[in-house]
């Protein structure tokens, strides 16, 4: 009996710490509207868009006024609403307002020398864990270049891997670089990847605007860079819907300066350059002050997305930009080598990517029984009987002495 009555007190106890921790977090309605009003500020003095400032002052007036907030008294979910009411007019998924005591306060410290130099010791063991984003980097068949690269990471940690990176692609006869899960990161290193595809000429890769100051800045390639340059490769990107910033930057600059061919799906759309600013002790908001303008275009991708010249689903990106690399850069033989290729990805059992594989090769050589006959069989693999019997169908048609595409139409027919 003691240790039930121990155990309810206990509850009790813990409910009642929640309850005292959730009044100490709970809003009230002036905080909340002293919030508002810093943001309205800073979105007026420095959001890089003014009309669209005005209509998001707008668009909180209104919500004040419709007690739309009244509601909501959890720091957390008011930061996302609010971040959520923004969104809805700007469309710019790096404006977000934030919920972050811990970050604010210990931002008001007092950091000595000793303590910077240890905290960014810190950060260039955090980078190196993940070797600054550079997840993969190889030589596909065809001496096609892969980098898979998840992070545009400060070049003052990750310079020295992103060059021994583009060494080891220098001598390859076209890039593919996978950008479909890199959620961006820093334009040092957009700068540095994009100059080993220029000569030494610097070339303007973007300039950079600021409405607060009226002040414009320019973003350059490298007139030097550490070892060959990869000018006149094909390169490809990969992107995704998760594609998103320094990322989209990097996708974009190349693509419009003729440098890539884009194949993927449409970026999320955020260009414009972010600062982190206090509302109160409590509060952040990340406002865009920067906007980005490509020296081609005259404007960005912000809210549009970085557009594909090659539109596929992110799964198959790779795959698609493999051929197109083939097309472009095996000059004897395709035929044979796409059939290659179909085969090595059959044998790690990717049968979709075998399929398209079979499939543009057949749109290239349509007159090649072996084409139709690869096909023919990763369709059986893959169990459809109906399109593997079309293929054997066309391949003896093509040479009515192949003995596997009589035995394989005997065999779908009697399983038919």
């Amino acid at each position: 009996m003691k240790g039930y009555f121990k155990m309810t007190l206990l509850m009790l106890l813990v409910t009642l710490q929640n309850v005292v921790a959730q009044e100490k977090n709970s809003l009230q309605t002036k905080e909340k509207s002293e919030i508002i009003t810093s943001i309205k500020t800073h979105l007026a003095e420095s959001y890089i868009d003014l009309d669209l400032s005005k209509k998001m002052i707008t668009e909180l007036d209104k919500n004040l006024k419709s007690n739309a907030y009244d509601k909501v008294t959890n720091p957390t979910e008011f930061s996302k609403k609010l971040t959520e009411d923004l969104q809805s007019v700007s469309k710019d998924l790096h404006l977000k307002v934030r919920f972050e005591p811990e970050r604010i306060a210990q931002e008001k410290h007092v950091v000595s020398e000793e303590m910077k130099l240890e905290a960014e010791k810190k950060m260039a063991m955090q980078m190196a864990e993940i070797n600054y984003g550079f997840t993969e980097v190889k030589i596909l068949d065809g001496n096609i270049g892969y980098l898979n690269l998840r992070l545009f990471a400060d070049t003052k940690y990750a310079e020295e891997t992103a060059t021994a990176t583009m060494n080891f692609l220098s001598n390859t006869n076209a890039i593919i670089i996978d950008l479909r899960t890199n959620g961006g990161g820093v334009p040092s290193m957009m700068q540095l990847l994009s100059s080993y595809f220029f000569d030494e000429t610097p070339v303007l890769l973007s300039d950079f605007y600021e409405r607060k100051t009226d002040t414009k800045t320019q973003l350059y390639s490298f007139a030097n860079v550490a070892g060959k340059r990869s000018t006149n490769k094909p390169i490809y990107i990969l992107t995704s819907k998760q594609t998103f910033s320094a990322a989209e930057a990097f996708t974009y600059t190349l693509k419009h300066l003729g440098k890539a061919t884009i194949v993927g799906e449409i970026t999320q759309g955020g260009a414009n350059r972010t600062k982190r600013i206090n509302l109160n002790d409590k509060f952040t908001i990340s406002v865009p002050y920067i906007k980005s303008i490509h020296p081609i275009t005259k404007t960005n991708w912000e809210g549009k997305g970085v557009q594909p010249n090659i539109k596929t689903n992110e799964n198959e990106a790779f795959v698609y930009a493999y051929i197109e690399a083939i097309n472009k850069t095996v000059k004897s033989n395709k035929n044979d080598f796409l059939n290659k290729i179909g085969y090595a990805f059959l044998k790690e059992k990717s049968l979709d990517n075998a399929i398209i594989v079979f499939q543009e090769n057949a749109k290239l050589f349509p007159d090649n029984s072996n084409t139709w006959d690869s096909l023919g069989e990763a369709y059986f693999i893959n169990g459809d009987k109906e399109n593997a019997l079309k293929s054997y169908q066309k391949a003896l048609a093509l040479d009515p002495n192949s003995e596997s595409a009589k035995a394989m139409i005997q065999k779908l027919e009697t399983i038919k």
